[in-house]
């Protein structure tokens, strides 16, 4: 058969006795094709090759009528032919784009968008960057387009276009579009539209959750939603259940679509969502949403997330709370004889005529409050004829009650504010994508004696919504891996934060001190990191895993440095620092002019690292002890600086030594004398002095 990919074919005239001059390409008829390249090759046998007609599902034919040739004799031939399938009708089915995902970049690089298509054969020389739309400031990254190919669901090969785009900021979502003409495939058919964005509905645990979606087509087609990763327990109301786990609902209603977890369940997961649909023209619509739903357990307040959002009241009597800044927000089945809504942290709100001052109805009849440029929530369904003063509150610290679990899934968001009597579980699940505990307006204070678990993934994060939000943590004990603070939340910390995974927890609340009066511990191989400067009245313990410092150290608390690990102070620090028994541990100071705090149980095994003293031939320490022998001064100099660190314990000023820590900086060790057993004769011991 002949195709686009090899519409040719060599043709072989084979005859039982020379025809001679007689037979001709001329005598040679071609049915959806041409003949060329006509040649004799010996005397009974000539070739030629045929080409297909471009555009044709059908059988082409060549054939060579009777009596158009004869024999040397002039007796006429007979009739040849053969015959070929063929079907150069080309490619015509349009690419669709099946999936787009986002990567959020770490520090200040870029985030990724990555786009899958349904085939391979893409052209790839092809990209009209006028036809994607990014929302809430996101853009794209000049020139960064690359190709590559991955393997779908179901073990084919299909082509990816990967871009870059300005890395938005933690916990923010945005929407990226590619309208009809973005691509195209090698055949020259162009891709679909497809858009992916993120959307956050949130509501009572047990009770409805809308969905929060809405008309892709803008046609009001009939629209065939798939919901993917949906966990157990979790049904999607009106949607059939299929064998994979998944869920499948046709309808044209989007609008109305919830789901319903298990009464107790509290905390948020994303599901996967995908709606196909037929446009008017007659071409296939697609979109995929990552929908990150959340929910409260009955009786606790509903909380908006620091962008467009939307919630969903129960059948009981419900706290809505909005913290500044929050996006455009819809409220569903809001109870105007019984619910109410705090505005936390607008200050032109403190009572209800101010809320009156900014109230409108829609087009809809659906009471509209406008509290600030893109942030406004909507009452669906309520007139604002309908809503009253006891509606409202404002600034009242909300509070909410975990004796069980609260679970934050993969890649889903959860905000809080308030007062958390956690006597339970919160667990941030990351497996690699972005999972944020968001801390809103004023910030939260943990209480209870809970625990707060991150697994051991880089990815998640505790964070708030500004540098004045702040996270007191009274009691609690966080352990694991992540982001504490993502620059934008100041902490307090009362309780235990202990770094126990393989990944870093790093501390960082942007420009603002992180206070400590618990401890501070690091046990895992990634160690906990502080990027500012740290007011520190507690502990810091660094038991199996580093401690860095990178800011200053002030207060009168202390440190103990044990199991193999390092304590390294990145600026002035006045902390003592005590090595534990059989530590092996290291003290590592990059500023130890100005390290004023004291220094005990050195040991064989223990280390000093003075990064801002060079080693040389000249660098030399001298000790000299108390009067009353309870410590001393050692002091270090390289000829040009000098440190001087105040030792507590009773040292031979000869045992301490000096060494290259491989980075042309100083180490102090301390190799006090000692005596060993080298043998017994004539009843006596003799011993060698080792120095």
């Amino acid at each position: 058969s002949l195709s686009d990919g090899d519409n040719n074919s060599v043709v072989t005239f084979t005859f039982s006795e020379p025809p001679g001059a007689s037979f001709t390409a001329a005598d040679i008829t071609a049915t959806n094709g041409i003949i060329t390249g006509f040649t004799q090759d010996t005397a009974t046998t000539y070739h030629a090759t045929f080409t297909a007609t471009d555009g044709v599902s059908a059988t082409g034919s060549v054939s060579v009528a009777a009596g158009s040739y004869t024999d040397t004799a002039g007796n006429a031939g007979s009739a040849g032919s053969d015959t070929v399938a063929i079907d150069t009708g080309g490619d015509t089915t349009a690419p669709n784009i099946t999936l787009i995902t986002g990567v959020q970049g770490n520090n200040n690089a870029p985030s990724t968008i990555i786009v899958r298509f349904s085939e391979t054969g893409m052209n790839h020389t092809f990209f009209d960057s006028t036809k994607l739309t990014l929302t809430n400031g996101v853009a794209l990254v000049p020139n960064s387009g690359t190709w590559g190919t991955t393997t779908d669901g179901s073990g084919n090969t299909v082509d990816t276009f990967t871009l870059l785009v300005t890395k938005p900021n933690n916990g923010t979502t945005y929407t990226a579009t590619f309208a009809s003409g973005a691509f195209k495939d090698g055949a020259g058919n162009l891709s679909t539209t497809a858009s992916q964005g993120s959307l956050k509905p949130a509501g009572t645990s047990g009770e409805p959750i809308n969905l929060a979606l809405t008309d892709p087509s803008h046609e009001g087609a009939l629209i065939t939603v798939t919901v993917k990763d949906v966990p157990s327990g979790w049904t999607i109301d009106g949607a059939t259940h299929n064998a994979d786990g998944s869920w499948t609902i046709q309808t044209n209603d989007l609008h109305g679509l919830t789901v319903i977890t298990p009464a107790d369940f509290a905390g948020a997961a994303v599901l996967d969502v995908s709606m196909t649909w037929t446009n008017a023209d007659g071409t296939t619509g697609n979109m995929s949403i990552a929908d990150n739903v959340e929910a409260y357990a009955p009786g606790s307040p509903i909380f908006a997330w620091s962008g467009d959002d939307v919630l969903t009241g129960s059948s009981g009597n419900d706290l809505f709370v909005f913290s500044q800044p929050i996006g455009n927000n819809t409220v569903h089945s809001f109870d105007a004889a019984a619910d109410q809504i705090d505005l936390i942290g607008y200050s032109g709100f403190q009572s209800f005529a101010d809320v009156q001052a900014h109230m409108a109805d829609d087009a809809n009849g659906n009471a509209v409050i406008t509290l600030g440029d893109g942030q406004s929530i909507t009452l669906d369904g309520v007139h604002s004829s309908a809503l009253a003063d006891g509606n409202f509150t404002f600034d009242q610290t909300p509070v909410v009650n975990n004796a069980g679990t609260m679970t934050i899934g993969d890649g889903a968001l959860l905000p809080l504010s308030g007062i958390i009597n956690n006597s339970g579980l919160i667990t941030l699940d990351s497996t690699g994508g972005d999972t944020l505990l968001q801390v809103i307006q004023h910030g939260v204070t943990l209480q209870g004696g809970g625990q707060i678990l991150l697994s051991d993934s880089a990815a998640n994060i505790i964070s708030g919504t500004g540098p004045d939000v702040t996270l007191v943590n009274a009691d609690n004990t966080i352990e694991g891996a992540g982001q504490l603070g993502g620059g934008m939340l100041s902490l307090d910390n009362r309780g235990t934060i202990i770094a126990t995974g393989s990944n870093a927890l790093v501390v960082d609340t942007g420009g603002s001190v992180v206070t400590n009066s618990g401890t501070l511990e690091a046990t895992g191989s990634g160690g906990l990191t502080v990027t500012g400067d740290l007011a520190n009245s507690g502990m810091l313990w660094a038991n199996g895993g580093n401690i860095t410092i990178n800011g200053q150290v002030t207060g009168d608390g202390d440190a103990t440095i044990g199991n193999l690990s390092k304590l390294e102070f990145g600026g002035a620090s006045s902390t003592d620092v005590t090595f534990a028994h059989d530590a092996a541990g290291t003290l590592e100071l990059d500023d130890s002019f100005d390290y004023s705090g004291r220094i005990g149980g050195i040991t064989n095994d223990d280390r000093l690292d003075l990064n801002d003293i060079l080693f040389g031939a000249g660098t030399a320490a001298v000790y000299q002890a108390n009067q009353d022998g309870s410590g001393g001064t050692l002091t270090v100099s390289d000829g040009a600086h000098n440190a001087t660190l105040h030792l507590l314990g009773s040292y031979d000023a000869n045992s301490f030594k000096l060494a290259d820590d491989g980075q042309g900086h100083t180490v102090v060790s301390y190799n006090p004398a000692e005596f060993t057993l080298t043998g017994i004769g004539d009843g006596a011991i003799s011993s060698d002095v080792v120095v």
